[in-house]
């Protein structure tokens, strides 16, 4: 079984709450600093190689546009990194409001044998469809 638990932080656990939201803020400030200053990004060396899009390859056109709060459009360039994005950006904002009002428990995904194998399963075939959609969809 996969789930989130809420639970205090062991002893010597690395208190990953700590740094997330100023992280985030950071990395957020950069990337609108670099998309405002109109810098270029070079192309992907995999994609000029190959011919075929590496798994992020339409990140940083999916991040430009959700720089721009355009959804569907970063959602088109990156499915999974536009999923992560916002979902990193939720959980920032989660464990920012649970610091603030001093909450000690920290949010965990709990797993057991089974749901291990089961998030590999997941994580796999979201990779692997991931993909698929870049190569069918990604324009060049």
């Amino acid at each position: 079984m996969i789930r989130l638990v809420r639970r205090p932080l062991i002893p010597r656990e690395f208190d990953v709450e700590r740094w997330i939201p100023s992280i985030v803020i950071g990395v957020a400030a950069l990337a609108w600093t670099f998309f405002y200053l109109g810098l270029t990004t070079p192309a992907c060396l995999f994609r000029k190689l190959t011919g075929v899009p590496c798994l992020a390859c339409g990140g940083t056109r999916c991040v430009r546009s959700l720089a721009s709060f355009d959804l569907l459009s970063a959602f088109a360039f990156s499915p999974l990194v536009a999923l992560v994005a916002v979902g990193i950006c939720v959980w920032a904002a989660w464990v920012l409001v649970a610091r603030l009002r001093g909450d000690p428990l920290r949010v965990r995904l709990a797993t057991d044998d089974a749901g291990r194998i089961h998030l590999r399963w997941i994580i796999g075939c979201s990779l692997i469809a991931h993909w698929a959609w870049l190569y069918c969809k990604l324009p060049v």
